[in-house]
């Protein structure tokens, strides 16, 4: 080889290396230019996500008064990494209804609610505070109650209506003592074909018990869904029969049943309300 080819051969290796190096340093650049970039944008992003969330909770606590049950747990939601319901009363442990309601809840919300049932069949209100189930009902920590009233219960104990409305006002005190930052809220429980009519020795079936329950709720501004009603106000709307959605106790709901009493909580849900007695 010529002393000339050695060195163009020489120059095109320097070239080429040269090339090599200028390139990576261009690539590191333009790599740390897009880094640069997108931390960037990261930071306006979550610097808008912040004053978002913000403004939402803002929104929120101006609204309080005049709130839907929904919307107080989406505020929730913005103010603690977790969220919790219990269900709580004379409930059946599998209630098909609170399964659909949980679904919903956590549709809207678009979060995972932590949802727990305390479920106590066939208690009364005397019950639920002499074995002192609020302390049970403390443990799962709820952000929202929702209380099933205890109509059926009461009757069948035989109690008289003003008992029965001590008793409840009780059960809202202890539960507001072992969880004062929780949002209560009382529950109507579906009406019975086989249990209106039927009268105890104070010839008072359980429809009378449940308005004087209703009436306690109303006069103490408390939440409450009056499932009972609108559940009877459905039917006489749509024409059908109150034991065509039972089973044959007359008391429980069947599939049909259970479809009008989860929709029916389902709209509860979204009514406005005076939430300031949660959190």
């Amino acid at each position: 080889m010529s002393k000339k080819s050695g060195f163009a051969v020489f120059l095109l290796v320097v070239l080429a290396v040269a090339v090599v190096f200028f390139g990576m340093n261009y690539s590191k650049k333009q790599q740390q230019e897009l880094v640069t970039i997108a931390e960037k944008t990261d930071q306006k992003d979550e610097v808008a996500t912040q004053v978002d969330t913000s403004q939402q909770i803002a929104s929120y606590e101006e609204s309080r008064k005049e709130l839907s049950v929904l919307d107080y747990l989406n505020y929730l939601s913005l103010l603690k990494e977790e969220v919790a319901i219990s269900f709580y009363g004379d409930l059946a442990q599998e209630e098909p209804w609170i399964s659909v309601t949980e679904k919903y809840i956590n549709e809207q919300t678009g979060s995972k609610i932590k949802s727990n049932r305390l479920a106590y069949p066939d208690y009364n209100s005397y019950q639920l505070i002499s074995e002192i189930k609020g302390k049970e009902l403390a443990a799962t920590n709820p952000d929202v109650v929702f209380f099933q009233l205890t109509p059926y219960a009461d009757q069948k104990l035989d109690i008289g209506l003003a008992d029965s409305s001590d008793y409840l006002t009780m059960n809202y005190d202890a539960i507001k003592n072992v969880l004062p930052e929780a949002l209560i809220v009382f529950v109507a429980p579906n009406p019975s074909s086989s249990e209106k009519g039927n009268n105890n020795s104070r010839t008072l079936d359980y429809t009378s018990y449940l308005k004087e329950m209703v009436a306690t709720v109303e006069e103490n501004k408390w939440i409450g869904f009056n499932l009972h009603d609108s559940y009877l106000d459905k039917l006489e709307m749509d024409s059908k029969k109150l034991e065509n959605t039972l089973t044959e106790n007359g008391k429980s709901l069947n599939d049909e049943g259970t479809a009008i009493y989860s929709t029916l909580f389902e709209e509860a849900l979204n009514k406005k309300v005076d939430t300031t007695s949660g959190i």
